[in-house]
């Protein structure tokens, strides 16, 4: 792939930590229709009982929350602010070490790009 400038000269990073092992994921999705505001990130840890973020209507009178019934990592999540009821709004895989496997996740997210800036110049 260096030959046909797919990747830098330095190559593909190595992965700083082990690989996060899940044992499958789900969508949570809105409960009803309004404008969506998240109060978690990808990357964040989470339990049963989180919320993981809130549903008004266009005045914010009335407001529905997002909680999570399960641990786990996200991994998914929408950035759209109108949502209609029954739409997917985070992607959460489910994994037994919780906190220390989200650590993993972010310091992944958080590697070095595949290009530098004069690579891609």
């Amino acid at each position: 792939m260096q030959s046909l400038g797919m990747v830098g000269q330095k190559g593909v990073p190595k992965a700083r930590t082990p690989t996060v092992m899940c044992a499958g994921s789900r969508w949570f999705r809105a409960p009803v229709g309004g404008l969506f505001r998240s109060y978690r990130a990808i990357g964040d840890a989470v339990d049963a009982g989180t919320v993981l973020g809130a549903i008004s209507d266009p005045f914010g009178e009335v407001e529905q929350e997002v909680i999570c019934d399960e641990a786990g990592i996200v991994i998914g999540r929408s950035n759209m602010p109108v949502v209609y009821e029954g739409e997917a709004l985070f992607h959460v895989a489910s994994t037994p070490r919780g906190e220390a496997a989200a650590d993993g996740v972010t310091a992944q997210m958080d590697a070095a790009p595949l290009f530098d800036e004069d690579e891609i110049l």
